[in-house]
């Protein structure tokens, strides 16, 4: 599941993982949200009945774009080269596949659109972190 988000000047398409939370927000789109910045993070409010989920992690890395469920808004850490605190436990919901710094230059009241990119054959959803790719066991055997 790829996704792009985009605003009046730059773009950055992501990768969402294969999990409860990645699938809502993909359904869910397209998503239009004014940007939020807070430190190093980003934020945009999406009102999504969501559950935290079991690999909620707080400190991640720069360009893993999450779900705070207490905030109700998508979070993106931009914080280059370094792992980030997040407010609480938010879910991972995939990765953006260009570089944080291009998330730079927007700023707070900025409108950010997330939409669909198309999928190719070679486009599966990432596995969520720590989960074996589809058709493999946990020990990594067929």
């Amino acid at each position: 599941m790829r996704i792009l988000i985009s605003w009046d000047h730059g773009q950055v398409p992501a990768r969402l993982f294969d999990t409860p939370s990645a699938r809502a927000v993909f359904s869910a789109l397209p998503i239009h949200a004014n940007a939020s910045r807070r430190g190093v993070e980003m934020r945009l409010s999406a009102a999504l009945r969501l559950k935290r989920e079991a690999g909620a992690r707080q400190v991640v890395e720069a360009g893993t774009l999450c779900y705070w469920i207490e905030g109700a808004s998508l979070t993106v850490p931009l914080c280059p080269g370094q792992a980030a605190r997040l407010a609480s436990p938010c879910n991972v919901l995939g990765r953006l596949e260009g570089d944080p710094a291009a998330l730079a230059g927007v700023r707070n009241g900025h409108l950010l659109v997330l939409s669909r990119l198309a999928e190719d054959a070679q486009d599966a959803p990432l596995s969520a972190p720590n989960t074996p790719p589809p058709g493999r066991s946990p020990s990594g055997n067929p």
